[in-house]
């Protein structure tokens, strides 16, 4: 059955959120906003969806980049369904129609560039879990082609995408880092820079850097699909998991077949922050979390404001009841690297894609922790979820679509319509930032 849906509580939203039509009277800062519409392209699965696209235009404080942005498109080309623990009803095929809409969406808008936060296909175009074995790599090939035709329609073509586990699954390390062009594609699927770093930075404006990171550094998964699970990797969950520590004692052999995830109670008996010790996450090694800060303190002593993605969640207040069941494993340690009272003023923001509920939070020095929802959850007739952002230097401006009226990004009160006639704004102000003599 269908998961019952509970409406979010917007009485500790830290930020507001309002339609485009609503926005200029409410904020006065913004001189000039105004609004474009047009039909999406028909799908196979979805009729076209009408929305419009904002840009802004003078006004004290000017804009020094735009990114389009969106996560966890997961297709698979099977029939809806729940997730297998049930807390989510998930629509694959529909995420193509969601994929069409940010498309036409991002065409709208002047990008520096955009970004998919992981997990671009599902475990399941790689895995047969009925006959547990894996399919022909083909089938995955060719599902990937259906989303990358999509985005190849993309005018702006400066694409990055991060690692997820949906990425380890379906393909190895080598292709993620190569990129994998299916046909009839002019967008490469590339996780890795040109110098093949699975995490590197970036200065999109002056005064901004942008800092991705790989959340699967240290992941059972790392070595990608049939190459075998990493053996230090799964020590290391083992010793945090009893159940993984049981399920691979009676079955050894899982070190080379991989059949992990989605497989075993792992969750059992796990309690708090505890629940980050499953398969399908990942950690970020002592190696990346040296380069974390030194990217930090570079953009502190530049006056840098800085962006960071990560498709693992790095805040344990952003995952869903607090249950830590999406969190990096060694969240602490990033978290701690973020929060450096040194430099923990110029992050502006971490965004995460992974759970796919999505989640905001800020916190005392004024962090945006945003998890970006999936397009798998977006309700029938919802155009999102997906967003273009603004960066100034008073904000973050996230103006979009959520997954639905309870979107925890872009929901809605009672009452109120949705889709709306315009696209929704989340304002995300940053504190000002001493600068230096």
């Amino acid at each position: 059955e269908r998961p019952t849906r509970q409406r979010m509580n917007r009485a500790t939203a830290a930020c507001g959120v309002s339609t485009l039509r609503t926005f200029s009277s409410r904020f006065a800062r913004v001189s000039t906003v105004t609004a474009r519409r047009g039909r999406m392209p028909a799908s196979p699965d979805s009729p076209g969806t009408t929305v419009a696209c904002a840009t802004l235009s003078g006004g004290p404080d000017p804009v020094a980049f735009r990114f389009g942005l969106l996560a966890d498109i997961q297709y698979t080309d099977v029939d809806d369904r729940c997730n297998h623990t049930g807390t989510q009803w998930r629509r694959y095929r529909n995420s193509l129609a969601v994929a069409r809409n940010a498309i036409d969406y991002f065409n709208q808008s002047d990008l520096s560039f955009v970004l998919h936060n992981g997990d671009i296909i599902d475990h399941q175009c790689a895995f047969d879990f009925a006959k547990d074995e894996f399919k022909p790599k083909a089938e995955g090939l060719e599902q990937l082609g259906r989303v990358m035709r999509i985005l190849s329609g993309s005018q702006c073509k400066d694409w990055m995408f991060t690692i997820g586990n949906h990425e380890l699954y379906n393909f190895t390390a080598a292709e993620l880092r190569e990129g994998v062009t299916p046909e009839g594609c002019t967008l490469p699927f590339k996780c890795a820079n040109d110098e093949g770093s699975f995490f590197f930075s970036r200065t999109p404006a002056p005064g901004w850097r942008v800092v991705v990171l790989n959340s699967y550094d240290v992941s059972i998964y790392s070595n990608g699909r049939e190459q075998g699970l990493d053996v230090d990797a799964l020590e290391l969950l083992r010793k945090h998991n009893a159940n993984v520590d049981k399920w691979v004692s009676d079955n050894p052999e899982v070190i080379q077949t991989e059949r992990m995830s989605g497989t075993f109670p792992y969750f059992e008996g796990l309690e708090g922050l505890g629940n980050r010790w499953v398969p399908f996450n990942g950690g970020v090694g002592e190696e990346q979390l040296e380069w974390l800060k030194g990217q930090l303190s570079e953009a502190e002593a530049n006056d840098e404001r800085v962006i960071v993605f990560s498709h693992l969640l790095v805040h344990p207040e952003t995952t869903a009841n607090g249950s830590g069941r999406t969190l990096i494993w060694n969240y602490q340690d990033v978290l701690d690297a973020v929060e450096d009272e040194r430099w923990g003023k110029n992050v502006a923001a971490v965004v995460s894609g992974h759970q796919h509920e999505g989640g905001l939070y800020t916190n005392d020095n004024g962090t945006h922790f945003v998890v970006m929802e999936s397009p798998m959850l977006a309700e029938p007739g919802q155009p999102g979820p997906f967003c273009v952002v603004e960066a100034s230097s008073g904000g973050l401006r996230m103006i979009g679509y959520g997954k639905g009226p309870n979107s925890k990004i872009f929901g809605t009160e009672e009452g109120e319509q949705y889709p709306p006639a315009e696209p929704m704004v989340k304002d995300l102000p940053l504190a000002p930032v001493e600068a230096k003599a």
